[in-house]
């Protein structure tokens, strides 16, 4: 694919997807610090117990979590800046914003935790969702015939970040591998200091691989302005649909995908948000727990390219079946696992169930791309990602008010639930308006491979 970009030009022609895809990846890596929560959320909560707020639960800092998925128009603010400027100059405005709010948690973290959630929940959050906006369609482009193995790829690398922040963490934070007390909060003075440092480290490591990334963000000549022309120029009537955002938000499929993800969220939220505060009822090592966070990373980050590849060759329903199915299961065998009292059946079940966590945020890019179109991609999936915020606030209402009520075991079967929830939606979508447009388009052999996921 050709292109103008002045670094990409220089490539040879097949190597550069792939250098986009690297580049990425390098920088998504980074983003991924929201699947560290449940590493972080020990030490947050007993930092500040330690500090200012004697009384804080665990529950209480899943808010954090909540805002680090991203602002409800966070990923929209995003969408439009890529579309604007491209997508180097987004990824590198949202790339400034995010490392700045990160690095400045080290002083908002020792003044409050409403100070925290400004610096590390919003101003880190905002400029992740605009560099996660700017990156991933960028990528899509240069793979148009495997967009599902793009997304995965790029968004795999968002998943991959815990792989290695997680053991940053706990190796910065807790070298000696102390232990909590009875109530489940580390005590040890010198383990606390220790923890408003880490976002300095943080920083530091982000500012390197972002440098690195940005140099391959760079975009194809079929540019966005192209693509929207073209639909427009058509005598389709889905294609003058598709050029469209509003008459998009208003339809069926739209609603339905939104309330999908946003069940999906909130059970990824409660479940990586949480996993290791409830392992540390029954697992001692500290450094055993934060390799789950680890080791649960790669299988976050390797489903996401596995689930893109499924739904490329079969179709959404089928993948999202499986990933919600599966996703229920894990959820409903957590409360068996503790009295099973097994170190490795929890390692696996958590792995599996970051599996599904990465299927999530891999089949929905994809889905959205092939009913909204890739002129509108970035901006449509910026609004459809509002569902996470919508799951963000329901997971801290529910963390919050009645995790301390029902323990953790009654949690996790509500969260089964919420997958149980996205199934039955997922079973549905073929019937919303668009879909039925999609399938009379292909009945009429227009785009045939585009809609083959109705077929």
């Amino acid at each position: 694919m050709e292109t103008n970009d002045f670094v990409l030009k220089r490539l040879p022609r097949g190597a550069r997807p792939w250098a986009v895809l690297v580049g990425g990846v390098m920088c998504m890596v980074t983003f991924g610090i929201v699947y560290t929560c449940g590493n972080l959320l020990p030490y947050l909560v007993s930092y500040f117990r330690w500090k200012m707020y004697p009384d804080m639960r665990m529950g209480s800092l899943i808010w954090l979590q909540t805002l680090l998925s991203g602002l409800p128009m966070g990923m929209v603010i995003g969408g439009l800046v890529e579309r604007k400027f491209g997508g180097r100059i987004g990824a590198l405005f949202g790339a400034i914003v995010y490392t700045f709010g990160v690095g400045s948690t080290f002083y908002s973290i020792q003044h409050s935790y409403a100070a925290t959630l400004v610096t590390m929940g919003g101003i880190a959050s905002v400029g992740s969702s605009i560099a996660y906006s700017s990156i991933l369609p960028t990528a899509q482009r240069w793979l148009p015939d495997n967009v599902g193995l793009a997304g995965g790829v790029i968004i795999g690398g968002y998943g991959c970040g815990a792989f290695i922040l997680s053991p940053l963490q706990t190796t910065f934070i807790n070298p000696l591998d102390y232990r909590v007390n009875d109530q489940g909060f580390f005590t040890q003075e010198d383990l606390l200091e220790r923890v408003p440092y880490v976002f300095i480290v943080m920083a530091i490591f982000f500012t390197i691989f972002q440098s690195i990334g940005l140099i391959f963000i760079g975009q194809p000549d079929d540019n966005i302005e192209v693509e929207t022309e073209n639909l427009i120029g058509t005598n389709s009537e889905i294609r003058v649909e598709q050029a469209r955002v509003w008459p998009q938000l208003r339809t069926t499929t739209f609603l339905v995908l939104f309330l999908s993800l946003t069940c999906n969220a909130t059970w990824v939220q409660l479940t990586s948000g949480l996993y290791k505060a409830y392992g540390q009822q029954f697992i001692d090592s500290d450094f055993f727990l934060s390799l789950i966070g680890s080791i649960s990373s790669v299988f976050n980050a390797g489903s996401r390219v596995f689930w893109g590849a499924i739904a490329d060759t079969t179709s959404y329903q089928f993948s999202m079946s499986i990933v919600c199915s599966l996703g229920a299961v894990l959820a409903f065998c957590l409360p068996l696992v503790k009295m099973v009292d097994n170190d490795v059946l929890f390692l696996a079940t958590v792995c599996l169930i970051f599996s599904c966590i990465g299927g999530t945020f891999s089949i929905f890019p994809y889905i959205t791309h092939k009913c909204f179109s890739k002129a509108n991609f970035s901006v449509m999936y910026g609004f459809l990602q509002c569902a996470v915020s919508v799951a963000g606030l329901i997971a801290g209402l529910i963390s919050t008010h009645l995790l301390n009520d029902i323990g953790f075991e009654n949690l996790f079967i509500l969260c089964g639930f919420f997958m149980l929830t996205s199934l039955l939606l997922t079973f549905i979508v073929h019937k919303t308006d668009l879909a039925r447009l999609m399938i009379s388009a292909d009945q009429e052999h227009l785009e045939e491979d585009d809609y083959q996921i109705y077929q």
